[in-house]
């Protein structure tokens, strides 16, 4: 058991990504924020590093518990970031940061346990009504750097938690384009074509390149701009305004897909409760392309009229991860279950994530 420090221990938790890396600080409570940063993930070496340069800018009380969400696998307490070169290992961490207890958690499912602590202000609803908790099963969706899913399962008094790796599933093409789309990809990835492939930051530049190898004419300019700065930002940039023929091509198919998704992980959890999409993607592409994406959700046959009364809301908190983190710390330091850190240790909470 975690032997409690009397108040002078601070709880760090995060959300790790292959882009960015969000890190909060808390007090050994969880009320109040002592320090909270956003840092680009692909200008450190590793985890430690970005964690002691955060740690060391400014005087607080050292952490003693650490709840991390993490794109990327988890076994046994060690994880690899899916679109990231750093390796992760729960005993490695707390030894080398001097912490009781690290726990590497599931990014999505530490963002689907946010999701049940959010203030109604940073919640946007797609159509009509917002998710109905209680009683009923929900699904978290959020697309950036890969795809992430996953779902919130009700016991008959709580939700559960439960990751998945549903990103990484097989690529269902619906009609004929989509079909020319998904013979596309499989040239430019020959072993799998994943959902992950389509619904990302790159898979919103592979849909660009489609539309242009399909014959959609891109301006000199835009071109230009293209090779500037983030490509996939541009692409969406051009696509949302209207600039380039293509990039709005690319964009009103990415949510349409995006909505598919979303719907084919409603209709296996049976998510009555409503389905909630995060991530930086769902606060530009979906909100502006709110009906591109429920016609994708709803288009299920025979189950269209189910799907139409799921609630479906976007997320706009860009720290839904760290509430859920926070959420998990403060129920291992409230409990007193928080073990000191082994270098293998499994838990329902650790399973794979993209």
């Amino acid at each position: 058991m975690m032997k409690k420090r009397g108040g002078t221990g601070s709880l760090l938790v995060g959300d790790i990504g292959g882009t960015r890396t969000r890190l909060s600080l808390y007090d050994a409570l969880g009320k109040r924020l002592l320090l909270e940063a956003v840092l680009p993930s692909r200008e450190h070496g590793s985890f430690e590093e970005i964690a002691r340069s955060f740690l060391g800018s400014a005087d607080h009380p050292p952490p003693s518990v650490a709840v991390l969400g993490v794109a990327g696998p988890i076994r046994d307490g060690v994880a690899t970031v899916t679109n990231l070169s750093w390796k992760l290992d729960e005993g490695k961490l707390a030894r080398s940061l001097s912490l009781d207890c690290v726990v590497l958690a599931n990014d999505l499912a530490v963002a689907a346990r946010g999701c049940l602590h959010l203030p109604a202000d940073v919640v946007v609803p797609l159509g009509e009504g917002r998710p109905k908790a209680k009683g009923n099963h929900m699904a978290v969706i959020a697309a950036g750097t890969g795809l992430g899913e996953a779902l919130l399962v009700w016991d008959g008094s709580k939700h559960l938690v439960l990751p998945t790796e549903g990103g990484h599933t097989d690529f269902a093409a619906q009609g004929a384009i989509e079909a020319e789309l998904c013979a596309f990809l499989s040239k430019r990835f020959p072993e799998h074509v994943s959902y992950e492939r389509v619904l990302s930051g790159n898979g919103l530049g592979a849909l660009y390149d489609f539309f242009v190898a399909r014959g959609a004419r891109e301006t000199k300019a835009n071109e230009r701009r293209l090779e500037e700065g983030d490509r996939n930002a541009t692409i969406a940039e051009l696509g949302l305004s209207g600039a380039s023929r293509p990039a709005a091509k690319a964009v009103d198919l990415f949510a349409s897909i995006y909505g598919a998704e979303a719907g084919n992980l409603a209709l296996k959890l049976l998510g009555l409760g409503g389905v909630f999409v995060a991530g930086n993607i769902a606060r530009h592409i979906v909100l502006a392309r709110r009906e591109q994406f429920l016609a994708g959700f709803r288009k299920k046959g025979r189950f269209s009229g189910l799907m139409a009364q799921i609630p479906v809301v976007v997320v706009t908190d860009p720290l839904v991860g760290v509430r859920g983190a926070l959420a998990i710390a403060k129920d291992l330091v409230a409990d007193g279950e928080a073990p000191p850190a082994r270098p293998k240790r499994a838990s329902p909470r650790k399973r794979s994530s993209r």
